[in-house]
């Protein structure tokens, strides 16, 4: 990925040393031929940036640079940043070059300005994350060009019940962009870095900045119309692919770490510069701080390629060194051994101290995690976090839905695969809930106030596989669907349950059906062919129906497209005749799912299908055994189902204990949460 660029760089620093008894004109002749080598990687290089001729609004652009992977950027962002310590402000001079790699032509270009969300009490952010003098922020622009005309932004805004938001602007241009066109825009601006409130910003007694989403960003332009969404309270981020150069000049005495490959440092009075690249990545991001325990380990192939991993922990953290790296390694091997090559050349973790709240969040070769107070290797708290936040630089990082409208695209299988790493490599750890947020305990909490318990129950239980997310779903079931586009989910409860829970007891029920190997198998696929691309959910099940080959529709239609609440349940057994048994199913709620009957007597067990639609069914079965009792999805296929204890129905309760429920335990958890959840 980074052999085109980096050849670029090779004429500089090198030493020629010419043998004394050549003659002047040879000399001559090699000094013109590196000048004129050295000349054409310039132009090669400046012509993405400066236009030919800069009192046209356009810039042809052939199309020819490639990085690995046959992945082509739109667009190429170079950033340079002084950072004054003393006000805790970014000046920053910004280039772009975007590129028209679409069919379609535009007239308009469109920008996020995330920074703009913290302006104010006034902004769709600050309905979740109200500010203050010290956690406001916004993009000051001083000068903004296109193709060195200065021209200006309007603030464009859809949501009427928030006219002042302007975390969205764009610029109707003289002349459209054509296919294959390109244009250079500039922008000089500054910005104070808030107190974090959310993921921008300085943490409380530290001197640590984590910076993201801090420059103007153009939205994607797909199927002739631009897609620049706000900056909604609980919805992440669209993006296309670019490449980056950004040089940060800070105070000698911090400790950095980006999104990007570090090239070069250079030290003068007290302020280093630090250029970093990247390419073919969404975003940007950076961290600084004076004080900081920073570990690398380098990751090498079976195919002999390598690439660096950086950890930088909290001091007071760095006990926990070799868990990290640990967790973060065992999900490398994981991904790259079911989805492919992890494609860049560093990344990082940071953890965040525990006053910032810039942590638990994926951004492209660099991820956040903050490390709790106690984190006991019995919960695998540490190890969940630091394996989910790996995942997305998969999905989302590289195969990058929009999380706007679709966010369980990427979380639901994020979550999803999270289970499968921790299940393959940690095996089952114990439910446990937090004491006053930081201590764990082995039970299951129902209802807390203030962070203190409240009904709670002490003890030793296996973490079922999805845990939290059945936790969460039965907490808050009844809003919205997983279709629903995710800014339009009216609480913040149902953003969660619908993009993270749901999809993740979606994703289990369907491994029930097709296999996991299948599952897995088709998740890859799905990831081959549309990394560095921006799939649908569409896209992700005709992917799934294509590669498992089954008949799916009634199941995405239940579980996906429709807000319905499942429960089936066996209300009776009955001898009709000397070897005949009748066994009554119903579906107690709207939602519709294929199951199989069991019917289980002293010898052996008997199966049927029902399609789930009737609202009630009989079914007859004929053995000469002695009939225990019956079961509706003995399996446990159907992680929807809202009362598993209704599913099986005894002749004599001497033998309820021998049916194989695995999550026989959760009965009684399940009812607690589904009432007291009202409470909570």
């Amino acid at each position: 990925m980074f052999n085109i660029r980096e050849s670029s760089y090779s004429l500089t620093g090198k030493i020629l040393v010419l043998n004394s008894d050549i003659s002047l004109k040879k000399v001559f002749t090699i000094f013109l031929f590196l000048t004129f080598c050295a000349l054409t990687a310039f132009l090669e290089n400046f012509s993405e940036v400066a236009p030919h001729n800069p009192d046209k609004n356009i810039n042809k652009y052939k199309n020819d640079k490639v990085v690995e992977n046959g992945f082509t950027s739109t667009a190429r962002y170079n950033l340079t940043v002084d950072f004054s310590l003393e006000e805790k402000i970014i000046n920053v001079k910004e280039e772009i070059i975007w590129r028209n790699l679409t069919e379609y032509s535009t007239n308009e270009l469109w920008f996020h300005l995330y920074a703009n969300g913290y302006k104010s009490n006034n902004t769709l952010l600050s309905q979740r994350y109200p500010v203050n003098e010290e956690t406001s922020t916004e993009v000051q622009i001083s000068s903004f060009k296109i193709n060195s005309d200065e021209r200006e932004l309007t603030f464009v805004n859809n949501e009427k019940d928030f006219p002042n938001d302007s975390t969205v602007a764009k610029i109707v241009l003289e002349k459209r962009i054509e296919k294959g066109d390109s244009v250079l825009i500039s922008f000089n601006y500054s910005m104070r870095i808030p107190k974090s409130i959310k993921r921008l910003g300085y943490a409380s007694g530290r001197e640590f900045y984590f910076v993201s989403q801090w420059y103007p960003k153009l939205g994607v332009f797909e199927n002739g119309e631009w897609i620049c969404s706000p900056y909604y309270s609980n919805t992440n981020f669209y993006s296309d692919f670019a490449d980056y150069n950004v040089t940060l000049n800070l105070p000698k005495k911090y400790k950095i770490a980006s999104t990007g490959l570090e090239v070069s440092d250079v030290t003068k009075n007290n302020i280093t510069q630090h250029e970093m690249v990247q390419f073919g990545v969404q975003d940007f991001v950076w961290m600084a701080t004076d004080e900081i325990e920073e570990y690398e380990e380098i990751i090498n192939r079976e195919d002999s390629s390598t690439f660096v991993l950086k950890l930088f922990l909290q001091p007071e953290n760095k006990e926990y060194a070799k868990r990290y790296i640990e967790a973060i390694k065992n999900s490398i091997n994981y991904c790259e051994k079911h989805f492919g090559p992890y494609p860049y050349k560093t990344l990082s973790c940071v953890d965040v101290p525990r006053t910032s709240n810039s942590g638990a969040m994926e951004y492209p070769a660099l991820f956040t995690v903050r490390t709790e107070l106690f984190p006991r290797e019995i919960t695998l708290s540490l190890e969940s976090l630091a394996v989910h936040e790996f995942v997305h630089q998969y999905f989302q990082g590289i195969v990058a839905n929009n999380e706007v409208y679709e966010a369980w695209l990427d979380e639901g299988i994020t979550s999803y695969v999270t289970s499968k790493i921790l299940s393959e490599y940690y095996g089952t750890p114990y439910v446990t809930f937090k004491f006053l947020d930081f201590l764990s305990i082995e039970g299951i909490n129902f209802l807390s106030y203030s962070e203190i318990p409240l009904i709670y129950t002490l003890g030793d239980y296996e973490h079922p596989e999805g845990y939290r997310s059945y936790y969460n779903y039965y907490r808050c079931n009844n809003i919205g669907a997983i279709a629903d586009s995710s800014f339009k989910l009216p609480t913040v409860a149902s953003y969660y349950v619908n993009s993270y829970y749901k999809p993740e007891l979606m994703l289990l029920s369907l491994e029930n059906i097709v296999g996991k190997r299948n599952l897995l198998a088709a998740i890859s696929k799905y990831y081959s062919t549309y990394k560095f691309k921006h799939p649908l959910a569409k896209n992700f099940i005709d992917v799934i129906k294509n590669s498992t080959q089954q008949d799916l529709d009634w199941f995405f239609k239940s579980c996906y497209e429709d807000d319905a609440a499942f429960d089936y349940a066996i209300s009776g057994i009955t001898k009709i005749k000397e070897n005949e048994y009748e066994v009554v199913a119903e579906r107690l709620r709207d939602g519709i799912f294929q199951n199989d009957v069991a019917l289980y007597t002293t010898s052996d067990t008997l199966y049927t299908h029902w399609n789930g639609k009737e609202r009630w069914k009989k079914f007859i079965f004929t053995t000469d055994n002695e009939v225990i009792g019956a079961e509706i999805d003995p399996f446990h296929k159907n992680r929807f189902d809202l009362n598993f204890a209704n599913n099986s129905y005894t002749v004599d309760k001497r033998f309820w204990a021998s049916f194989s429920f695995s999550l026989r335990w959760f009965f009684w958890i399940q009812n607690a949460l589904l009432i007291l959840g009202s409470i909570g």
